[in-house]
């Protein structure tokens, strides 16, 4: 079965081919450049790259995987969570490609792509998986952070998520506040190296221990009154401890909160996804605790398969197509910015 998968929830303008569940190409069409100077992510600025870039990204997926719309059965398509205007292109396209070319069509929950990004295989069907579920899943970028249960494939539980910003914008939030680019992330991520992590105190909110819930605006507002006064030169010459004390932070709640659930729920196996799982010291972080638990932990095995992609949302459509879960409706098909997974 060969799959077009469609992704446009946030600044990514994505497209990927699958045969199954192998990814034969996986297009990125990044608008970092254009949201730099704001510091986040403009929606009608993203709504306009996305109109003018997912043709050629479409027409650049078939094309790399040797491939034409004839030859494509299913279309796959992320319709939320998002951003409204970002996500209605994508699920625009696909539904134009569905009813001009007669195919089938398959609404995908972002997060779910995520989360099955670890199941992606290339071509050549490596890496081969076997997960066993239970499992425990800790998701984390910049639109979202959540703990959530896997009981099989398509069955999810969510048991702790954040109540306001999540981890990877606490992240890029304060990297703005040190005066740094978009997106800040991978920027604390390279002072940190060279940081004293304890260079700064701050809080750990919501530290009871029967919440799975995270928390990281009183994180973000401790920070900031830590800083405010500061010169700019005195922040200048103080980036790396204070890259490695806020990114130490939000790690360490993290994991505190994963760990309880692990302990909770005595999973199987343990699985992370999400842009933020590009971070290195997160990754070594989350297999030290897998370790202590004597538990498998899996992860996506190619940084483009950490942060937006449409190769994991090819992955959630073949699912998908294997339980028949097709939309009935093309025509009425619609984005929806807070959809559930």
């Amino acid at each position: 079965m060969k799959i077009l998968a469609i992704e446009t929830s946030c600044d990514d303008t994505c497209a990927a081919v699958m045969e199954n569940d192998r990814i034969l190409s996986n297009v990125v069409s990044s608008q970092t450049n254009l949201h730099a100077k704001w510091g986040g992510v403009v929606p009608d600025i993203a709504k306009r790259a996305h109109q003018a870039n997912i043709e050629p990204v479409v027409a650049t997926a078939l094309k790399r995987a040797s491939t034409t719309m004839d030859n494509i059965e299913v279309i796959a398509v992320t319709i939320g969570p998002g951003l409204a205007p970002a996500l209605g292109v994508g699920v625009n396209t696909a539904k134009e490609l569905a009813l001009k070319h007669g195919k089938k069509l398959i609404a995908v929950n972002h997060v779910e792509g995520h989360i099955l990004a670890n199941l992606a295989k290339n071509r050549n069907g490596k890496p081969e998986r076997e997960i066993e579920f239970p499992a425990l899943v800790l998701t984390v970028s910049g639109g979202h952070t959540k703990i959530i249960l896997v009981n099989s494939i398509g069955n999810y539980a969510v048991i702790g998520e954040t109540l306001d910003d999540a981890a990877g914008e606490a992240l890029d939030k304060a990297a703005k506040l040190m005066g740094l680019g978009y997106p800040g992330g991978p920027i604390l991520e390279r002072l940190a190296e060279d940081g004293d992590s304890g260079f700064l105190e701050l809080p750990r909110p919501m530290a009871d221990k029967k919440i799975l819930d995270y928390s990281f605006s009183g994180l973000k507002t401790s920070f900031y009154y830590k800083i405010k006064d500061w010169p700019k030169e005195k922040v200048a010459k103080n980036l790396h401890g204070l890259a490695a004390s806020y990114q130490t932070a939000v790690f360490e709640m993290l994991l505190r909160k994963y760990k309880l659930a692990i302990e909770k729920c005595e999973p199987k196996s343990l699985m992370a996804c999400g842009g933020v799982m590009a971070n290195m010291t997160l990754r070594k972080q989350l297999r030290t605790l897998a370790r202590k638990f004597k538990l498998p932990i899996f992860m996506p095995s190619k940084k483009i398969l950490n942060t937006d992609n449409a190769g994991m949302i090819g992955v959630v459509g073949y699912y998908k197509a294997m339980r028949n879960e097709y939309v009935e409706d093309v025509e009425g098909l619609d984005r929806d910015p807070r959809y559930k997974i």
